[in-house]
């Protein structure tokens, strides 16, 4: 018997080879459970990516909200009745511009507000009727013009000293000034300051006042407000920075305008502790305008104008003037 070896032909030999490469390199070859392992790790590790860029965007928002100093929006000024909580700041004095009427309804509530007493007048000389005492009176310049009163050249308004009832220059140039440069200051510090209550006429004033007085009496009402003509808001110096509100104190706002406000020639007008000197309560946001050197001295002392100045607040030596 015969056996004949064939050859393989050149088609059946590329068949082989074809069928080679399929079986090393084609998903086929592979075993089940390693293809399905591999799927696994490719599918974690897409999660793995997106998990990575969800943790750095929670990272920058938590940055944000909590590293990043909140700036008070501006609050809307309280127009309502005037029982509510405009605490009013009156008054007074200013270098040689007007004073502003500062007055606030405050809220009679609030513990803080001690009430005030009249001042001491055994310091005081003698009233003789015609013009209001004063302390250290050699030492303070008094000077009358077209009804209003300047002490060393600064204006002086309070519950002794008024305002003639058609004066009405609205904020001062120079007032504005300040107040625009210091503000602009506070935001580099993360503070918002805007006035919520700037200048007011006397009729202004007046309804203001009579409203309050009607609702809770005029020994509240003039704690915490001034009478038409004894408001430093009419002077054009005085203003409210925020609020009105006595949440205002111990803020960030707060704390930041008594600490630096002298810097810009503004004091805290009716400080904590001279309510019996000032007649008013204590106002953290009233601040009034009396320019760099004057404000300096008066908040380094821990004093208020009246002080400074040597003068009274008092309506019992109130001079209220006619029209200028």
């Amino acid at each position: 018997m015969e056996f004949y070896y064939t050859a393989p032909t050149n088609i059946q030999k590329k068949k082989e080879e074809d069928g080679k490469v399929k079986d090393n390199g084609s998903e086929n070859s592979i075993p089940k459970r390693t293809r399905e392992e591999q799927r696994r790790r490719d599918t974690m590790q897409a999660y793995g990516v997106i998990f990575g860029v969800l943790i750095a965007i929670m990272a920058v928002t938590l940055y944000m909200v909590f590293m990043k100093k909140d700036v008070r929006t501006a609050e809307t000024v309280q127009n309502t009745s005037a029982a509510d909580s405009i605490a009013e700041a009156d008054d007074s004095t200013d270098s040689q511009i007007g004073g502003t009427g500062s007055d606030e309804k405050s809220d009679s509530s609030e513990s803080e507000n001690e009430s005030v007493s009249e001042p001491d007048d055994e310091s005081m000389p003698e009233y003789d009727g015609k013009e209001p005492p004063r302390m250290n009176k050699d030492k303070h310049k008094l000077e009358v013009i077209d009804g209003r009163t300047y002490i060393d050249g600064l204006l002086i308004v309070n519950k002794t000293y008024s305002l003639p009832s058609n004066y009405a220059p609205g904020i001062l140039p120079e007032a504005q000034e300040a107040f625009d440069k210091m503000s602009n200051d506070s935001w580099g510090d993360g503070i918002g300051l805007y006035i919520c209550s700037g200048f007011r006429s006397y009729d202004e004033q007046k309804s203001l006042y009579d409203g309050y007085a009607s609702e809770r009496g005029v020994e509240e009402a003039d704690r915490v407000s001034s009478r038409a003509g004894h408001s430093e808001h009419q002077s054009g110096l005085g203003m409210d920075v925020n609020t009105t509100d006595f949440s205002f104190e111990g803020t960030p706002e707060a704390k930041w305008l008594e600490k630096h406000c002298a810097e810009y020639g503004f004091i805290i007008r009716f400080p904590k502790g001279k309510e019996s000197v000032t007649g008013y309560a204590y106002e953290p946001w009233h601040i009034r305008y009396v320019g760099e050197q004057a404000a300096k001295e008066i908040m380094e002392k821990g004093i208020c104008l009246e002080e400074y100045l040597g003068v009274t607040s008092d309506y019992r030596y109130s001079n209220d003037q006619p029209m200028a």
